[in-house]
């Protein structure tokens, strides 16, 4: 593998482990099978040695200690081999809210059973801190991009199918954890129109179009540097509360459809070890702002 492979598959293992319950995604992994993507979006591939048992755990139903390979319980039946899935599990998948029409649809590309990591707002604190008074103007912060936020909405994204598997972290996680169940934000929309429509789709087409050689593989690098700007969590969503206030019935078509357009567009110019040289076009406010940043997590000055 090389830096960015194995950077790809440093950062999934790490992000496996870090689930509740935690999963060794290693041992998962047939030997000889993987494939790893010089990036987080598109993962790792690879076939399972067990899929029954990959999907059991992205549930977050754990084997018992001194379980052994026990034989799979019928169907209706109850795996006593197996921990129940905890309240806190960090995956979730249709088979935890069946009626969720929002989560069903955002697996309607997934091939075969399909879990996504569910984002949890940290604990509130116990201070009572008066809320900033907001100065200036959006436009503003929007122009330093997106590099090096601190504001960490990416999440886990597996899929699970006899013959081939997949995890890779979603650059805009859409799904987060609330006490009465699973909410999906108005990130979603980010999400389909850049990872599944831009940086999947068209880029796949475009690689097919362009051939195997060394222009098609600039091409496919140049699609996966490239994002459509929402408003979405990173930029506080910015600009959706005018545009929805704008919209005062049903007949607002053009207004609603206004909710759903990009506020910018930003593509990684250089990308180094732990950081990005970005260039953002935003028009946002009345304004339009073209800049260039430089942002990441720098271990040796304390930022990560």
């Amino acid at each position: 593998m090389d830096a960015f492979q194995q950077r790809t598959f440093d950062t999934i293992v790490a992000r496996c482990k870090d689930l509740i319950p935690p999963i060794d995604i290693v041992r998962h992994i047939k030997a000889g099978t993987w494939q790893v993507a010089n990036n987080t979006l598109d993962g790792i591939t690879f076939e399972a040695v067990d899929p029954d048992d990959l999907i059991a755990e992205l549930g977050g139903r754990m084997k018992l200690p001194g379980a052994g390979n026990a034989p799979a319980p019928r169907p209706f039946s109850i795996d006593t081999t197996r921990s129940p899935r905890p309240a806190n599990a960090s995956m979730i998948s249709m088979k935890e809210d069946p009626q969720h029409w929002a989560l069903k649809a955002s697996f309607g590309a997934t091939v075969g059973e399909g879990f996504r990591e569910q984002w949890r707002p940290p604990p509130p604190s116990l201070r009572l801190v008066p809320p900033l008074p907001h100065r200036g103007s959006d436009r503003i912060s929007l122009a330093f991009g997106e590099t090096g936020k601190r504001l960490t909405f990416t999440a886990l994204h597996a899929a699970v199918s006899k013959n081939k598997c997949n995890i890779h972290v979603d650059e805009r996680g859409f799904v987060v954890a609330t006490p009465d169940g699973a909410v999906v934000t108005p990130t979603f929309w980010g999400h389909i129109a850049n990872e599944l429509l831009l940086k999947t789709m068209f880029r796949d087409w475009l690689d097919g179009l362009v051939g195997d050689n060394v222009v098609g593989a600039l091409v496919v690098e140049a699609v996966n540097r490239l994002s459509l700007r929402f408003s979405d969590a990173e930029n506080g969503f910015a600009g959706l509360t005018e545009r929805v206030n704008r919209i005062s019935g049903i007949g607002d078509v053009k207004d609603i459809g206004k909710t759903l357009l990009p506020i910018g567009v930003s593509a990684d110019l250089v990308r180094l070890k732990n950081s990005a040289i970005q260039a953002n076009y935003y028009w946002h406010d009345g304004q339009q702002t073209l800049t260039l940043t430089w942002g990441g997590t720098f271990d040796r000055f304390g930022s990560k």
